[in-house]
């Protein structure tokens, strides 16, 4: 199939390229005071039909030019209008790079987020101009509506995930390679050094990376692209913190060959909008940059945000409605009048990054970038040892348990007399460890006895610490006016040590390194209920690690290059990569249920991965364009689910192999003066997916791993988004998203019980969940903003945004023949569909208010002042996900659906003085 499909796409190059005409061009590039290239801006020729629009790097191409002199002429509503006179002598010219200004009447509601947009800008049409290629361009209406108003609803554009998407720190490849997610708390908190952005859009080709089907984005981190400024930043919010203190200060790059730009903030509340989620982050920023020569500079960040997050978590509606409402949150108490969450993010992982710029001729130039990411990433959460779990969501502590009414309207009373009664009591359990005296023989292996204070309960803290060294290099060519060239290799090497840590006793001498399941199973003196049998009968105090201690570490190195042709009327890319993808187990504890497969280092396992796609786009004019893009890839699986139950052993999951992706995407481009969008249509399949949970399983009652080999899905939809201008100071922006995510096999499910290994059922048993919705986010969304733009510096926009046909996360349990057992559609049809029909979330809408406004105070300073109100009706019903509880005992009602619900009318007030 790659073979065809790369035959097919250099057959349509020669193609094409025997049709472009190698013009005499005007050629430059725009840029901003940091030398930062700018995309989508305007540039024309004055009293001519000539005109082009930057690309992604800010390069224009103006052809067919008579000899003469003309007036070149930059116009955009975000900068300073440009004019200079040029002299065209009949060949190439390529003109110095122009650098502009921001206009000071600009607003945007981009100035209250993280990433500034950059809209396409309008152009005339000219059947003898040069128009630049749509491919590289940045966000537009549709993609500004996904990134700004619509991810409050949980909704991501075309269901893709963040391992679905490549991004860049300072040219660092920043996903985590055991699960292809990224860790945007690393940076948290530093907005106003990660806004020199570039993003490129799903297939399309890129600068600095082969891509991933979500496309790929470029966070440039260097001193002398960052805007030249002294900045404060002050904001209230009530959404996850109340206050942040932000204060940037930039160089840009002095006469010296040095700049120097640095960040500091800190953001905390002492809770959110969810009662008991504390927050508390600092966060720091340096970057150096040392220009050596004409040719070569240096660039060198170190970047952090430690954090630590009280969280809640997803509830059954019966929980919150015990609870109060729909933002109850049980992981905290009280412990001597302050709250304390059980369950607290505490994360602190730093990046260090050295670049290197290189010109290697006019036309070439060569980045590389060298990272490391170090330090910890820990979740908190209650520990028992013979002991009752205390939550008071857990479900035999609700109403709903109870055998008879009597006792339901007792519970019910119960947490209904006070708060306290409804979150966790952590008084209680200091009270229960001092009271608890026993004698632990053999302790620590050593043949003797040691009495104390054995705690029932403790807090211990999970640790997923990702250590990440990369090297990644790329080129970018340009072969002459209408061929460029770009390439690079990268290698990656990670290492995920997950562990556990005993966080606090509360109360108790020590805590004891055995599994407390395993007890029932095989009696209290059996080898293997030891979680360490090179520590047996282990006393365990603050500090210490226990349980489980094992690294995944995986490694990965690519290769890729893509070439891009760009002609008159018709521009052609294609682009290709190629790598390896390994990975293997080493654990440092000898579990005593798993002896033989648990301790030491496992096989490594290994996969080659390749991919390829091209695209076309064809000018009708300067107005209108169609494109059309295609794409096959093959992905690694990665380790994170690769592992039947890696806490206690090494084995892998049966057929492990890559994954297939297909995906193609076609759309029509269209820019007036006053209204321009995009329509697109476009398919993906997704094929050889794998999961893997852990869960109790009731059936086995016992903890199993449950693996999912051959999922197949395809996500195909429509996308449209457009800005329309009904004045100068008014404008409209529409985005639609009509999607159709769903399961296209039944993928084969094998259940193994943690205790030992053995089979729960049949091994690749079939899971009925073809053709199923993918559930995760909203597969129909819309938006509709009215925007406004004062003169006297002053903006406000207001957006209705409508979600739909959003699904939970089913449990593949209750699709299984095994599991439904006597139940069928002909015996009971009703309680068939109750246990195997997805549940389809309410469509909801909000409202959502942005303004904010400017004022020069003199020459030198400029206070901002913005308002960012969501949800303005206040609408607490929203629910915008959740998953089916994977505990089933054949009775939904025992083990109900939990719901993520969004927040009601929140706010952030920003204000901002720079100089």
């Amino acid at each position: 199939m790659i073979r065809r499909y790369a035959s097919l796409i250099m057959s349509m190059i020669c193609l094409i390229y025997g049709y472009m005409v190698e013009a005499q061009t005007v050629k430059g590039r725009i840029i901003d005071v940091n030398g930062h290239g700018l995309p989508g801006i305007q540039v024309s020729l004055k009293n001519t039909d000539h005109e082009a629009i930057t690309n992604g790097s800010g390069i224009f191409r103006i052809t067919n030019v008579k000899k003469g002199s003309y007036i070149l002429q930059i116009n955009d509503d975000d900068y300073d209008a440009i004019s200079q006179t040029i002299e065209y002598k009949g060949s190439d010219l390529s003109i110095p790079d122009i650098t502009v200004k921001h206009s000071a009447s600009h607003n945007s509601k981009s100035d209250i987020t993280v990433v500034d947009g950059d809209d396409l800008q309008q152009i005339a049409e000219d059947d003898d101009a040069s128009f630049s290629s749509i491919l590289t361009a940045n966000r537009d209406a549709f993609d500004e509506a996904v990134a700004f108003n619509l991810s409050p609803g949980r909704f991501r554009a075309r269901g893709y995930n963040n391992e679905d998407v490549y991004l860049y720190l300072n040219g660092m490849p920043v996903n985590d390679l055991d699960d292809g997610r990224v860790l945007f708390n690393s940076w948290g908190g530093l907005n106003d050094v990660m806004r020199s952005q570039t993003n490129v859009l799903t297939l399309r080709p890129s600068d600095f990376a082969f891509g991933g089907i979500g496309g790929s984005a470029m966070i440039d981190l260097r001193a002398s692209v960052q805007r030249v400024q002294t900045k404060a930043v002050y904001t209230l919010s009530n959404r996850s913190y109340t206050h942040r203190l932000m204060l940037t200060h930039s160089t840009g790059l002095m006469k010296n060959g040095w700049g120097i730009s640095t960040s500091l903030s800190r953001r905390w509340a002492n809770s959110g909008y969810v009662a008991g989620t504390h927050y508390d982050s600092y966060s720091y920023f340096l970057s150096i940059d040392r220009k050596l020569n004409e040719n070569h500079s240096l660039n060198l960040v170190f970047l952090g945000a430690p954090l630590r997050r009280g969280k809640a978590s997803a509830e059954t509606q019966e929980a919150y409605d015990i609870g109060g409402g729909n933002f109850y949150n049980p992981n905290w108490g009280y412990q001597a009048g302050e709250v304390r969450n059980s369950r607290e993010d505490r994360i602190n992982q730093p990046i260090a990054m050295l670049r290197h710029d290189a010109k290697i001729t006019s036309k070439t130039k060569l980045t590389t970038t060298i990272g490391y990411q170090f330090g910890t990433y820990g979740n908190t959460r209650l520990d028992w040892y013979n002991a009752g779990n205390p939550a008071k969501d857990y479900y035999k502590n609700l109403p709903s348990y109870q055998l008879t009414q009597t006792g339901r309207d007792s519970v019910t009373a119960y947490f209904a007399e006070s708060e306290a009664n409804r979150q966790l009591d952590w008084n209680l359990f200091y009270e229960i460890n001092k009271n608890r005296l026993e004698t632990v023989k053999n302790a620590n292996n050593s043949g003797e006895s040691v009495t104390g204070n054995l705690s029932s309960y403790v807090l211990q803290e999970q640790r997923f610490d990702n250590t990440k060294l990369s090297f990644n290099s790329y080129f970018n060519s340009y072969l002459n006016q209408n061929i460029s060239l770009v390439g690079g290799i990268n290698y990656l090497k990670e290492k995920n040590h997950n562990f556990v840590i005993l966080d606090d006793l509360l109360g108790g001498d020590f805590f004891l390194d055995v599994d407390d399941f395993a007890q029932d199973d095989f009696g209290p003196n059996s080898d293997k209920i030891q979680n360490d049998l090179n520590r047996i009968n282990r006393l365990v105090k603050v500090g210490d690690q226990y349980d489980y201690d094992y690294t995944i570490n995986t490694s990965q190195a690519n290769i890729w290059g893509q070439s891009t042709i760009t002609g008159d009327r018709i521009d052609v890319f294609f682009a290709g990569n190629v790598g390896n993808h390994s990975f293997y187990r080493e654990r440092f504890t000898k579990n005593g249920k798993f002896p033989d497969n648990s301790f030491g280092t496992s096989a490594k396992n290994s996969f080659l991965v390749y991919g390829a796609k091209g695209g076309v786009t064809y000018k009708i004019d300067g107005r209108n364009y169609l494109y059309g893009v295609a794409g096959y890839r093959t992905r690694a699986p990665f380790s994170r689910f690769a592992y039947e139950s890696p806490r206690t052993r090494d084995f892998v999951v049966d057929g492990l192999t890559t994954e297939k992706i297909w995906s193609a995407e076609a759309g029509y481009v269209f820019k007036y003066s006053g209204l321009q969008g995009r329509i697109t249509g476009y398919v993906t399949d997704f094929k050889d997916q794998i999961d893997n949970a852990t869960f109790f399983e009731e059936t086995s009652n016992s903890f199993v791993s449950f693996t999912q080999t051959g999922i197949d899905k395809r996500h195909a939809g429509i996308e449209f988004g457009a800005n329309a201008k009904l004045s100068p100071r008014w404008s409209i922006d529409a985005a639609v998203a009509l999607g159709q995510y769903y399961y296209t096999s039944r993928p084969l499910a094998t259940i193994t019980r943690d205790l030992d290994g053995s089979l729960v059922g049949e091994r690749n048993e079939v899971v009925y969940i073809k053709n199923y919705f993918v559930p995760g986010s909203p597969q129909r969304a819309s938006s509709l903003g009215l925007n406004y733009n004062s003169p006297h510096f002053w903006f406000a926009n207001l957006n209705f945004n409508y979600y739909a046909k959003n699904f939970l996360d089913p449990n593949p349990l209750r699709r299984m023949s095994s599991f439904l057992g006597q139940v069928s559609e002909e015996n009971d049809p009703v309680l068939f569909h109750t246990i195997i029909d997805e549940e389809e979330l309410p469509a909801q809408y909000t409202i959502d208010l942005f303004a904010g406004k400017s004022w020069r105070l003199n020459s030198k300073y400029f206070l901002a002042v913005n308002l960012s109100v969501g949800n303005i009706l206040d609408n607490k019903e929203f629910r915008t996900g959740g998953f089916e509880q994977a505990r089933f005992s054949g009775d939904i009602a025992d083990f109900p659906s939990k719901y993520y619900y969004s927040y009601g009318r929140n706010f952030s007030l920003n204000f901002n003085l720079r100089m």
